[in-house]
């Protein structure tokens, strides 16, 4: 019985629901209001939008400031560690990674705080694996010292050299790094063990780094010195003319161990000469008297005699030995011309 009374409720109720919807400011929509309806319709739709669009500015704005704000005080930390500290930890090397603090300048070039702790690194790594001394000990802090320093020079070297190839269009064959790689793979293992063991680099990217820094060195070295063949031309001229070996040797050899003795390093045994592989091999194609031509090598060059052939795997042999202006002769120069800054102070430790 009250069905009805209910039903006209409800019916009411869905009424005017339809009349909110279907309704505008100017009256209810038909074929000539309906644009007026979309126009009201965005309006609102704006005018919730652009609070939130304005919001989510501002949201960015202050995501941005607290990120520069916390690299700031991330980067004055490491600023305080490195300069005033000169701390060696990973996170310092880390983070010098990221941000380029300069450590040095040499001849108008920055180097980079990263390079000079790359070099340092196997070096602590050394002590703290094969050292016998405490590092906390005097000793063992000086000896700390004396890696700082060698590595700081060191990262100044390869800074002189990266800019001498540069200038000079001087590069490095890759597929020797490679050769390097796959000589030590070949020992059986875990390559990166192997690494770290045998040279205390804890990846094999870091030992291409450290391989190809060294092979740039002794590149830009033999390319640029051009004095040290002509004088191995020289002194191969006088041994031809007839003066001794052993008496040139004396005169001219750069070999400091083996010039008093006229060159003479006795006997070396093929594959365990401790000799560069061109002069090892150029030995073991020579007959008993002869007198090599020069042979040049990655950092030096060399004329050898062998003067007793006694089989086919020793020999008894003198050397002279002309060596090339190594990057170090460069850093000193650069030095006497002042055009070396360091922003760290080292001292110069020597070792006995």
């Amino acid at each position: 019985m009250n069905k009805p009374k209910i039903l006209n409720k409800f019916k009411s109720k869905e009424s005017k629901e339809k009349s909110s919807v279907m309704n505008t400011p100017t009256g209810r929509v038909t074929n000539d209001t309906v644009s007026e309806h979309r126009d009201a319709i965005l309006k609102k739709g704006r005018e919730f939008k652009y609070p939130f669009q304005h919001s989510k500015h501002k949201i960015v704005i202050i995501s941005l400031t607290l990120t520069l704000a916390a690299l700031v005080l991330l980067g004055m930390i490491t600023a305080l560690q490195l300069y005033k500290r000169q701390s060696t930890s990973d996170f310092a090397y880390r983070v010098s990674q990221i941000i380029p603090f300069p450590v040095a300048k040499v001849n108008g070039e920055f180097v980079s705080y990263e390079s000079y702790l790359f070099t340092l690194s196997p070096n602590i790594n050394w002590l703290y694996q094969h050292g016998t001394t405490d590092l906390n000990s005097e000793d063992g802090k000086r000896q700390i010292k004396h890696f700082k320093r060698a590595s700081l020079d060191r990262a100044l070297e390869d800074q002189i050299a990266r800019g001498l190839a540069e200038k000079h269009g001087i590069t490095v064959d890759g597929a020797k790094i490679d050769k390097d790689i796959e000589d030590l793979r070949a020992r059986g293992g875990d390559l990166e063990q192997i690494i770290f063991d045998s040279y205390n680099f804890r990846s094999i990217q870091d030992f291409r780094r450290a391989d190809y820094n060294g092979r740039l060195r002794l590149e830009v070295a033999r390319q640029l010195d051009k004095e040290a063949p002509e004088r191995a031309k020289k002194i191969l001229s006088e041994i031809k003319a007839g003066k001794p070996f052993a008496d040139v040797a004396k005169v001219y050899s750069e070999d400091l161990e083996t010039k008093p003795l006229g060159g003479d390093i006795g006997i070396v045994e093929k594959g365990r000469a401790n000799l560069p592989e061109e002069v090892a091999d150029k030995v073991f194609a020579m007959k008993s008297g002869d007198v090599s031509d020069v042979i040049s090598t990655s950092s030096d060059y060399f004329i050898i005699n062998v003067t007793e052939k006694l089989d086919d795997k020793r020999a008894k042999i003198s050397i002279i030995r002309i060596k090339i202006k190594d990057i170090s002769q460069y850093l000193k120069e650069y030095r006497l011309q002042k055009k070396v800054s360091e922003y760290i102070k080292l001292e110069n430790i020597e070792t006995e």
